[in-house]
C-alpha cells in the first residue's frame, strides 16, 4: 500500500483545488508548484491559516516555475522527486505545461498520479496509483471556507442572533402565513412598524404606544388583526389616537419591524429540516453570514457582504439570497460577486424570491442574466407548500 508522505501540488487560483487532496490524504508535506504571477503571498497565507484552522501539521514548500520553458518545469519537479522519493502528484488544478511536464516525469519514474473532481470528491486515477487506499470524502466549516478564500467571517455588534426553538419556528409558520396571502402588504407593513418603534413611547420593553396624530402612514389594520389573532402581538388597539400593542418576544420583534426577515428565516428553517432529517446532506449552514473580503479586520472601511444563507456541502459552498419582494439586476450582481469571491467555479448560488417583477420585460430580463451567471431561481415562494418548498430546496443545493 502507498502512504503518501508529499504531496506535489499544482497550484491554482482556485483555492479548494489547492487542498483538496490535502484533506484527503493528510500528508506530512505539500510543495505547490507554480507561477509567481499566481502563487501570492496572499493566497500562501491564506493556505497557511487555513491549515491551521483545520490543525493540520503540513509542511508547506512552494516552488516557482516559468510558465513557457518546458525544460525548466521538468528540471525543477524531477528535483522535488529527487528530495521526496514518497511524493505523489495531484493535478487537480493544473495548467498548461506543467501538466505535460509531470506526466513525462510520472511515466518515467513511477510517481502515482491523480487529480480530484471537487463537486463529487472522486479521485480519478491518472497513473501509478493502484496501491493508494480509499479514503472517505472530506467536508469544510463555513468558517474554514472564507479563511481558504482570503477572508474572514465576523461578528456584527448589531447583528441579532435567532434562536429556533420549537416554539419561534411555529411563530415564524403562522407570520409567513399571513405574510404569503400579500406579500407587497407585509412588506409595507414592515416598514411602518419600523416608524412605529422610532416613536415608541411605551415604557414596556416589548411594548409599543405611538400618538396616530405621529404616524404619516398607519399599520394595515388586516395583518394587525390576524397578528392578534395568532398571538403573535398581544392586546392590539388602534383608538384612532393612540396605536397600542405588545410583541409576544423578542424574536417576534425582529421578525415583524424588517420585511427581509420572514422569507430568510422561512428557508433557514426548511434547509435545517433537511439537514435535521439527512445529517450528512449539509456539513454546515447559517444564516446572516457577515464576511470581510480580506480577513484583515481593520476599521469600518473594510469590504464586507452579509449572506442570507450559507450553506457547506461537502467542498462546495451555496450562497442563497431572499428576495421578499421584486427583484432588481443589483441583487443578481452582489450575489455573483460574493460567489465568486468566497466559492469561485464550484459556488453555487441560488436566488428565493416570492415574485421576480409584475412587467414581462423585466422578469424575462431578470431570468436571462441569472441563467447567464448560472443563479438557480426559485421563483413564487408563497405559492408553495411546506413540502413542495423543502423539495425545492433540496434539489436545486444538493
Amino acid at each position: 500500500m502507498i502512504i503518501i508522505k508529499t504531496l506535489v501540488e499544482l497550484f491554482d487560483t482556485c483555492q479548494i483545488e489547492n487542498v483538496i487532496a490535502a484533506l484527503r490524504f493528510k500528508p506530512e508535506k505539500i510543495v505547490f508548484v507554480g507561477f509567481k504571477k499566481i502563487m501570492t503571498r496572499k493566497k500562501t497565507e491564506d493556505l497557511k491559516r487555513f491549515f491551521e484552522m483545520r490543525k493540520f501539521n503540513i509542511k508547506l514548500e512552494y516552488r516557482i516555475v516559468s510558465r513557457y520553458d518546458y525544460k525548466e518545469i521538468v528540471d525543477g519537479i524531477s528535483e522535488i522527486i529527487d528530495e521526496n522519493e514518497d511524493a505523489a502528484f495531484d493535478l487537480t488544478g493544473g495548467k498548461e505545461l506543467v501538466l505535460v511536464a509531470m506526466g513525462e516525469i510520472a511515466a518515467a519514474r513511477g510517481v502515482p498520479m491523480f487529480q480530484f473532481d471537487v463537486r463529487s470528491g472522486e479521485m480519478i486515477c491518472v497513473k501509478n496509483c493502484q496501491n493508494i487506499p480509499e479514503t472517505e470524502k472530506t467536508h469544510m466549516t463555513i468558517e474554514e471556507n472564507v479563511a481558504l478564500s482570503g477572508g474572514s467571517v465576523v461578528e456584527d455588534p448589531e447583528q441579532f442572533k435567532w434562536n429556533l426553538t420549537e416554539d419561534f419556528k411555529k411563530d415564524v409558520r403562522i407570520m409567513w402565513d399571513i405574510c404569503r396571502k400579500n406579500c407587497r402588504a407585509w412588506n409595507r407593513n414592515s416598514g411602518i412598524i419600523k416608524m412605529l418603534e422610532a416613536s415608541n413611547e411605551s415604557v414596556l420593553e416589548l411594548g409599543v404606544t405611538v400618538s396616530a396624530s405621529n404616524m404619516r402612514d398607519l399599520p394595515d389594520e388586516n395583518i394587525m388583526d390576524e397578528l392578534a389573532e395568532t398571538g403573535i402581538i398581544k392586546g392590539y388597539n388602534n383608538s384612532g389616537d393612540k396605536i397600542v400593542f405588545e410583541y409576544k418576544n423578542e424574536q417576534v420583534r425582529r421578525v415583524l419591524a424588517k420585511a427581509g426577515n420572514i422569507l430568510e428565516l422561512y428557508v433557514y428553517i426548511a434547509a435545517k429540516q433537511i439537514q435535521e432529517e439527512d445529517p450528512k446532506y449539509y456539513d454546515d449552514i447559517d444564516t446572516g453570514v457577515f464576511v470581510d473580503w480580506d480577513g484583515e479586520l481593520t476599521g469600518r472601511n473594510d469590504t464586507r457582504n452579509e449572506i442570507d444563507i450559507f450553506i457547506m456541502r461537502d467542498l462546495v459552498p451555496v450562497f442563497v439570497s431572499c428576495k421578499n419582494g421584486e427583484v432588481h439586476k443589483e441583487a443578481l450582481y452582489e450575489l455573483n460577486t460574493v460567489a465568486e469571491k468566497f466559492g469561485g467555479e464550484y459556488a453555487k448560488k441560488v436566488l428565493v424570491c416570492t415574485y421576480i417583477s409584475y412587467s414581462k420585460s423585466a422578469r424575462d430580463y431578470i431570468i436571462q442574466r441569472a441563467r447567464d451567471m448560472k443563479i438557480e431561481i426559485i421563483e413564487d415562494v408563497d405559492s408553495l407548500s411546506d413540502e413542495q418548498f423543502v423539495s425545492e430546496i433540496r434539489q436545486r443545493i444538493r
